[in-house]
């Protein structure tokens, strides 16, 4: 029964991410000098869509992205880049930086076409807010489509999950002004945009190999962290899976010592099946593929037959990048028939 393949770490801190963690540093430190010890050059870092198209003061769309001028701002995008840093572990650091640089140029390109087209509507448009929200948005998009849904209950009625809080707080960020709302939902399209690689222009706006490796050498160093100590829980492919997976644990103590019991007892294989394939704690309330389709109860499973499909290295190489050892990665692939979903399954199991 034992399919145990080696702990991986938890996804504690920024482990495998240093994209995301150079994103939250470089905004955090320029951020706090702007408002503190800088603060009469916060001038220069204002978003103004008039003096970048009027005055032709180019330049501030890039020092418009570099820091948070409003505390609030600061602190709930801060909290959503940690969130979102489980992206980088998934896609990949070159391919997490190229997602940045695409979200930027068309996130950019799309909240001042919004503001000229407000403004010769008549509305009065004030600055932009400041600070990378076009590559915070756009994260919301595989949020949505790819981390799936936990439901944890209801609060005066409504429905809460575990997403609910991210949700929150992009509602927070986008609900201070008129122009945060054009930037939120330029973010969001660009994202969808993105998500669909609109015109190509995410394959063509990719980060070349060489500048990722010469960059990763200049700074890796500072960015890098270090493997949690005595971090032992399984990592999951997402900060949902990783709230499941322990949940799970205690699932499955319960339904092996019940299981055990009722062979011990002469109960026979419809009686086991029938408790594992029934409601649980969790219900039906998603199907992540877990528990109950990946216990091998004491041989009631049939044996494993040999992989039809050779294990490709695409599907190698997307486990990896969700932060799995590569020989686990290809164990598990012949296991499931080079199943990228039922490989992600059997990584996430503890035993």
């Amino acid at each position: 029964m034992n399919n145990y393949m080696g702990p991986i770490h938890s996804a504690s801190g920024f482990y495998k991410t240093p994209v995301s963690k150079g994103l939250l540093g470089v905004s955090l430190l320029s951020s706090f000098l702007l408002n503190f010890p800088l603060h009469n050059h916060r001038h220069l870092f204002l978003y103004s869509q008039a003096a970048i198209l009027e005055r032709h003061q180019f330049w501030r769309v890039f020092t418009s992205k570099l820091a948070y001028l409003d505390i609030k701002d600061l602190f709930v995008c801060s909290v959503l880049i940690y969130y979102f840093r489980v992206f980088e572990r998934r896609y990949g650091s070159h391919k997490f930086a190229s997602h940045m640089l695409a979200t930027f140029v068309m996130g950019t390109g799309l909240e001042i076409a919004a503001a000229f087209f407000f403004k010769w509507l008549g509305f009065k448009i004030e600055l932009l807010p400041s600070g990378p929200m076009c590559m915070v948005y756009p994260l919301f998009i595989p949020y949505h489509f790819d981390i799936p849904r936990v439901a944890l209950g209801h609060v005066l009625g409504v429905p809460v999950t575990g997403k609910s809080f991210q949700y929150f707080l992009g509602l927070q960020l986008a609900s201070g002004s008129v122009e945060s709302v054009i930037v939120a939902v330029c973010g969001l399209f660009c994202g969808y945009l993105w998500r669909n690689n609109f015109m190509k222009v995410p394959t063509i706006l990719t980060i070349p190999k060489f500048v990722a490796s010469i960059s990763y050498r200049v700074v890796g160093w500072a960015l890098d962290s270090q493997v949690p100590p005595g971090d032992t829980i399984p990592m999951g492919a997402t900060l949902e899976l990783q709230r499941q997976e322990q949940m799970e644990q205690l699932e499955q103590q319960m339904i092996w010592q019940t299981v055990q019991q009722q062979q011990q007892q002469g109960g026979n294989v419809n009686m086991a099946e029938n408790l594992v394939n029934g409601p649980g704690l969790f219900g039906n309330q998603i199907d992540l593929g877990g528990l109950r389709n990946r216990l091998n109860l004491g041989g009631l499973d049939p044996p494993g037959q040999p992989a039809e499909e050779p294990v490709t290295e695409e599907n190698v190489q997307h486990l990896v990048d969700m932060g799995f050892g590569a020989d686990r990665v290809r164990e598990a692939l012949q296991q499931s028939n080079n199943n990228v979903s039922a490989a992600t399954n059997i990584l996430l199991q503890e035993s």
